[in-house]
């Protein structure tokens, strides 16, 4: 495959010996695993902005092929876990796949997680079966379940099942040349009768995974890595690729529409099932008497045993009558003396190295970077943190007096400024004083977190 070499000096480096350095284990890592060296871009100067970088990046915009990036190590992309996994995004989005030099790690996104220590430490007999089932990922052997479309065969590689491979087919043919979407493709399967592998009907969650899964153009993923031409393909890598513009275009689209972001996403729960309370948005539009549409959107938590299942009776809470009851309560307990709040913590700018990692930005990775779920996901996770970070405007949020009492450390000035709360910034407060939230039709209980519980 064809390579580009991109090398940057960090602060306190030597610079021509750690840029000679990453240029040697960029020769020797096309050499031991065949790639065409094809450009190169060095940033000598650690305070330069890395303008080679963007160089690089309009390099690949013109040659439109795909390549592969080699890098000595995440922290060469970005000066923070987060800004070097925008960069692994940002290639991929050009078609060229970060590597890293590193043959420990040569997945940028686990080799970001080891740099800034935010990888999880395994235990030894863990440790070892993970090595094994990474052994047994680089020489491309079925791991888990296999796609649809494919079976684990007696070479422990994917092999084309017939009928499920002429579902796939079909599903790209709908979505790429008769211009379906999704809840129609969903439809005219199902209308066919043509057969999931369960025998269940097909969703719009199983359209989209096999749309997004390049398994189908003969690759095999897993664990971060990826195999090509490691089976036989269902779909061409032109059609693939199609699909993903389209989809790309979709996500664009959507993307014009201001987020809000749902206050107690993963704290609370429904108090007459205990399954996880989600939020959910929903848009209406109507027509006024003189002929003008309107348009609303409605916010609210729901029992996700009612919303997936149809199992609970439990009524749904307007999304901010909930957050504001706890916000209320938080606020008594702080009052109280019964919680206690770090000012340190929460203080951040609108920087992202300055800003702590987001929770939700952190699980997204550590899962991508698992070979669980893919850079899609992880791209779009980013973009929901981006809309929760932007003002009204699209822009960054000014300071609220709230974030302006915390800099201070004025807890009085903190207290009463409370109500002007909003956004992220009650986001970051609620979990750091909040551990769970039982919610009922007429009740909302707060478990406050213990001091060994609290964000570090």
């Amino acid at each position: 495959m064809r390579a580009i070499g991109y090398f940057s000096v960090q602060s306190g480096a030597q610079g021509e010996t750690a840029l000679l350095g990453q240029q040697e284990a960029f020769s020797g890592y096309c050499q031991k695993h065949g790639h065409q060296q094809v450009a190169t871009f060095a940033e000598d100067d650690p305070d330069g902005g890395r303008l080679r970088y963007g160089e690089m990046l309009d390099y690949l915009k013109q040659s439109k092929a795909e390549f592969l990036v080699i890098i000595a190590g995440a922290q060469h992309l970005g000066d923070t876990l987060e800004s070097s996994v925008r960069r692994v995004l940002e290639l991929d989005a050009l078609r060229a796949e970060v590597k890293c030099s590193d043959d420990e790690f040569p997945d940028p996104l686990q080799q970001a997680l080891k740099h800034w220590n935010r990888g999880k430490e395994s235990k030894p007999r863990g440790k070892r079966i993970k090595e094994a089932m990474i052994a047994k990922a680089m020489r491309g052997e079925g791991l888990g379940k296999p796609p649809f479309g494919y079976r684990i065969g007696s070479d422990r590689r994917l092999e084309v099942v017939p009928d499920e491979s002429a579902a796939v087919g079909l599903i790209f043919d709908m979505y790429n040349n008769e211009k379906l979407g999704m809840r129609r493709i969903v439809r005219s399967l199902n209308e066919r009768g043509v057969q999931t592998r369960g025998g269940r009907g097909w969703s719009i969650v199983t359209i989209r995974d096999i749309l997004r899964n390049r398994a189908y153009i003969g690759t095999y993923s897993r664990f971060g890595m990826r195999v090509p031409s490691n089976h036989t393909a269902i779909i061409g890598r032109d059609d693939f690729r199609l699909a993903q513009d389209k989809m790309e275009q979709g996500r664009k689209r959507r993307r014009t529409r201001a987020v809000q972001p749902f206050l107690l996403s993963g704290l609370a729960y429904c108090a007459s099932c205990g399954n996880r309370m989600i939020g959910v948005s929903r848009r209406q539009g109507w027509k006024r008497k003189d002929g003008s549409r309107v348009e609303g959107q409605y916010r609210y938590y729901q029992c996700q045993s009612r919303t997936n299942q149809g199992m609970c009776r439990y009524h749904t809470w307007r999304a901010d009558a909930l957050e504001r009851r706890a916000l209320d309560r938080a606020k008594e307990a702080l009052e109280s003396g019964e919680s206690r709040l770090d000012p340190h913590g929460l203080q951040h700018n609108a920087e992202t190295g300055d800003r702590p990692i987001s929770p939700q930005f952190l699980r997204a990775l550590e899962s991508a970077a698992a070979g669980i779920t893919s850079l899609g996901r992880l791209r779009s996770t980013i973009a929901e943190l981006d809309a929760q970070r932007a003002g009204p405007e699209g822009g960054p949020s000014s300071p609220s007096p709230l974030e302006e009492a915390l800099a201070a450390g004025d807890m009085s000035s903190l207290l009463q400024n409370w109500d002007s709360l909003e956004g992220e910034a009650a986001g970051r407060v609620l979990r750091a004083l909040v551990s769970h939230v039982s919610v009922g039709d007429d009740s909302v209980q707060l478990s406050l977190r213990q001091e060994s519980e609290r964000p570090e």
